[in-house]
């Protein structure tokens, strides 16, 4: 079966695949809970890991036992489906070359978890990068399609998989997982560092990935022409599968919390300042971000025991704004009313907020201590409609997470609750 397709070869599948589009479900759904993202794909069948090439999304396709890569083509709102691989081994994780002509993913094909590639041409996937012992998996190419960066571990897991998902933590040790860089020409493997599922910047010139401190997962980043590394995340999460944003300022990652293995999707910037969560549901679990210009596609299950889906955040609640808004004096600060309150037991936090907020050109009506709301971990920005933009730069300044609402019911535009992170 020839695996090219044509702007006419897709039409055509489309308007000869009435019961797929059936199958598919409509764009946006109706939940027990408001999330921030719209549902893209949503079937009975579990859908993970989206990756995107122009209007096609490579998904991973677990139907039962079976776990193979599909092609799902979009024409306006209307959507195709085209199985890409179709075999008895587990197939996940699918890549796009920078070609774009090829897919690369992982595979347990003769009982080994390694590296395989097919391209859109071909019927029959070749072996690109295996092991003889442990596994390989979770690949990012180099912007330049020089250079592969994957993760090999010292160990065989036929779960290996559900890392994308719940990374783990027991019976492990942080050397286990190396982050190898291979020069496709010369097939020139080098260990970079110790760590999981690297995402090069758009650059090319550092990679991002996760490392395992001997008890969670923390976020770092790479740079390659020096090996000098920076730890962007800390605590007790489970930070992991990083995404960088197209201008290279921000990256995407999946934060589990290892309590109740609930997972959102965070933003940190490149450097580890304004880390900021992008969702915070309590009956979803989203993760695999992938950001392109269009916002950032997930999965994301919609409540216990249901399938999951593939989702859009839009760009619209994504932090770009800030990024092309730094060191910018023509934002207007001053036409908003804000009051600080403290939440939290430290002593003079409102106040030295305060301070920071007019440095950068902000005007404080009102501080004080909040009466409804106490000791919260994570701060929370409320602002009154239109005023979004000017909350969104004002949660960039203050160090610490602070999550963004939309409320009318306080007397003035902007009302900072500050949490127990907010180091100041």
């Amino acid at each position: 079966m020839n695996f090219l397709f044509t702007s006419l070869t897709i039409l055509t599948l489309i308007l000869q695949c009435s019961n797929c589009q059936a199958k598919a479900s409509k764009n946006t759904r109706i939940t027990d809970e408001k999330v921030p993202y719209e549902f893209v794909i949503s079937r009975s069948f579990d859908d993970f890991t989206p990756s995107v090439s122009g209007a096609t999304i490579s998904v991973a396709k677990l139907d039962g036992d079976r776990l193979n890569i599909e092609l799902i083509f979009r024409v306006g709102r209307r959507l195709s489906f085209s199985m890409f691989t179709d075999d008895a081994a587990l197939d996940f994780h699918p890549v796009w070359s920078p070609d774009e002509q090829s897919l690369v993913f992982d595979s347990k094909r003769n009982q080994k978890i390694a590296i395989w590639e097919l391209r859109l041409s071909e019927n029959k996937p070749r072996l690109l990068i295996g092991s003889d012992a442990g596994m390989c998996f979770a690949v990012s190419f180099s912007p330049d399609s020089t250079k592969i960066a994957y993760t090999k571990t010292l160990f065989f897991d036929p779960n290996w998989w559900v890392y994308y998902i719940t990374p783990p933590v027991k019976n492990i040790r942080p050397e286990q997982f190396q982050i190898v860089l291979r020069t496709i020409e010369t097939g020139e493997d080098r260990i970079l560092t110790f760590g999981m599922i690297p995402a090069f910047s758009p650059d090319g010139k550092k990679i991002a990935y996760s490392y395992f401190n001997g008890s969670d997962w923390d976020l770092w980043v790479i740079t390659l022409s020096s090996g000098n590394k920076v730890q962007l995340t800390r605590g007790g999460d489970n930070d992991f599968y990083p995404s960088w944003s197209p201008d290279g300022k921000w990256i995407a990652f999946c934060r589990e919390n290892p309590i109740n293995s609930s997972s959102d999707i965070w933003v940190v910037r490149s450097d580890g300042s304004s880390l900021m969560s992008l969702t915070d549901t309590k009956n979803h679990n989203e993760s695999a971000p992938f950001w392109t210009a269009d916002g950032i596609y997930i999965d994301t299950d919609s409540g216990e025991n249901t399938p999951y889906d593939i989702a859009l955040i839009p760009p619209e609640i994504l932090p770009t704004t800030l990024s092309t808004a730094e060191n910018r004096n023509d934002m207007p600060t001053k036409n908003a009313t804000i009051e600080i309150l403290n939440s939290t037991r430290i002593k003079g936090l409102a106040a030295r907020t305060q301070k920071l907020l007019e440095k950068n050109g902000f005007e404080v009506k009102d501080i004080g201590n909040s009466r409804h709301e106490r000791n919260l971990y994570k701060g929370k920005i409320y602002y009154k409609p239109g005023f979004r933009e000017i909350a969104k730069r004002i949660a960039d300044i203050i160090p610490g997470t602070q999550r963004l609402y939309e409320s009318k019911k306080f007397k003035y535009d902007i009302v900072i609750v500050l949490g127990r992170n907010t180091h100041l």
